[in-house]
């Protein structure tokens, strides 16, 4: 329990849920991210807003094992993932959601 930015003895610290530290990806000469750290802490619901071209959605990319960091590490649950894929992001329960209805526009929600 914080009070007035000090943490209390009885405050229980634990590991963000993800992870990422200075994360950088190029796309050619173009940098889409250089040094990014982002975190995710457990039972957070978090943002990630910024004007466009500004690396958010290539930032989600990465996380979710879509495109490969060129340097920099991705931690879930306090241990690095070595081997990132979509798959092994889908199993450990990062996905992404889209605004648009990208694959099924006119399907029924239900």
């Amino acid at each position: 329990m914080r009070n007035n930015g000090v943490i209390s003895p009885t405050t229980v610290v634990t590991s963000p849920l993800a992870k990422m530290v200075n994360i950088h990806k190029s796309y050619g000469v173009v940098t889409a991210l250089n040094g990014v750290d982002f975190v995710v802490g457990r039972n957070e619901i978090v943002g990630l807003i910024g004007d466009n071209g500004a690396g958010k959605s290539t930032l989600i990319k990465v996380l979710t094992g879509v495109e490969k960091q060129d340097e920099g590490k991705i931690y879930w649950k306090g241990k690095e993932i070595k081997e990132h894929t979509v798959e092994n992001s889908r199993n450990i329960g990062i996905e992404t959601v889209f605004q648009d209805r990208a694959l099924a526009e006119k399907q029924n929600i239900w």
